[in-house]
């Protein structure tokens, strides 16, 4: 069954317009209405929904229950990855989210070769956070771990335990 991020709040036997990004990636996948689909909003809860109607650019979604999974690992790991170039800092996140990761923290260190700051930095984090999103959604995972702003390799070490 395909799952979905939804940032709303969701409840059992809500009546829910799906978000722009939801609707395009439904149409993509093919799904007609009546088909029964997962959303999640980060609150560590699935909600198993059923299209109540799907169109080109709109969708309705019935959330049928609420479900308890209990597939976080028990474990609190921080994550804190120096900024890799290309599409490595993408794949690193993608993989650390569906090994378990319940935090990230990007850094500059001394040798990083991609340098970023202001406007640009707050692009990346927000893309990074989208990346993270969909790892979730692939791997099953109903919290999505938070994305920190990046930071010097010596501050971000100074801001943990």
């Amino acid at each position: 069954m395909p799952r979905f991020y939804v940032s709303d709040a969701l409840s059992s036997g809500q009546l829910l317009d799906l978000p722009d990004n939801v609707v395009r990636h439904l149409n993509v996948l093919r799904t007609r209405a009546h088909e029964e689909i997962v959303l999640f909003n980060g609150n560590g809860k699935a909600y198993p929904a059923r299209l109540a109607l799907l169109e080109k650019r709109r969708a309705q979604a019935e959330i049928l229950r609420e479900e308890g999974a209990d597939n976080e690992s028990p474990l609190r790991i921080t994550l804190v990855q120096a900024v890799s170039s290309g599409e490595r800092m993408d794949f690193t996140l993608q993989k650390s989210v569906e090994l378990g990761v319940t935090e990230i923290r990007p850094v500059l260190s001394e040798r990083c070769v991609v340098r970023l700051s202001g406007e640009r930095a707050d692009k990346r984090s927000a893309r990074w956070q989208d990346i993270v999103v969909s790892a979730c959604e692939q791997s099953g995972r109903n919290v999505v771990p938070k994305v920190l702003p990046l930071l010097p390799y010596r501050e971000a070490l100074a801001g943990l335990p």
